[in-house]
This record gives structure tokens, C-alpha cells and sequence, in this order.
């Protein structure tokens, strides 16, 4: 089986956590990192994150990540068409890529499920909004 070409601007089904069925991966960038090899920018659209810090307690998206091909390979399944054209996406990768330049941030190289659960606990291990 050939390997997927993955590019900006394409929406990937996944596999989702329960309950997320609908959730759909839109790959927004890839930079080539001397370290890293391709590092794929994503949105993770149509999810119920947990986040004490929102409004209801649940973020329906992670508007950037940074993954490996790995991490794609390991989780997307099917294309499902065009990327929607939100921007919000920039935000999370200007403050990655400060951190990343200064070797304080990395890629994930986990499943797109994973990456969510990691994210709840490191956002619960925060502690409550004061």
C-alpha cells in the first residue's frame, strides 16, 4: 500500500475517540525539520475536549498540534475532502514554533486520540480557573 500524501488543505476521518464519530483531522501546514523530519500541523475539529478553562467545561476543537507522519499514519483513514478555511490555527503555531526554536516543545509522534487525552490531563493537571 503506497503511503498517503498528506497536504495542507486536506480533512482526514480518523480513529476517533467514542463518542467523536463526526471528528475530522484538517491538516494545515508541514514544515521539514532538520531534527524532525516533517512536522504535520493539524486542527482536531469536532471534538469534545476536556478544559475546566472554557465556558460548559468542553472545547470542540484543538486548533493546532504538531504530529509526526507517524502519528498520522497510525491514526487517519480516509480523505474527507477540503479543510475548512479557519485561521485559529495560526495562534497555536506561532507560540509552537517560538517554543520549538528554543528546543521547549516537541512533536507527537502518539495516535490524534492520544494526543487529546494527553492534552486533557496536562490541562487538568493545571488546576482551576481562579
Amino acid at each position: 500500500m503506497p503511503r498517503p500524501d498528506y497536504a495542507p488543505g486536506q480533512s482526514w476521518t480518523y480513529r476517533t475517540r467514542p463518542g467523536e464519530d463526526d471528528s475530522r483531522v484538517a491538516i494545515r501546514r508541514v514544515d521539514h525539520e532538520p531534527e524532525d523530519g516533517d512536522v504535520f500541523h493539524v486542527s482536531i475539529l469536532g471534538v469534545k475536549l476536556r478544559n475546566h478553562r472554557v465556558p460548559g467545561g468542553l472545547q470542540p476543537a484543538m486548533h493546532h498540534a504538531a504530529v509526526s507522519r507517524a502519528a498520522l499514519d497510525a491514526s487517519l483513514l480516509e480523505p474527507a475532502g477540503a479543510a475548512d478555511a479557519d485561521e485559529s490555527w495560526r495562534d497555536g503555531y506561532a507560540v509552537w514554533r517560538q517554543a520549538y526554536d528554543n528546543g521547549d516543545a516537541g512533536v507527537f509522534d502518539i495516535g490524534i486520540g492520544d494526543v487529546l487525552g494527553y492534552i486533557e490531563r496536562v490541562v487538568a493537571a493545571s488546576g482551576e480557573v481562579r
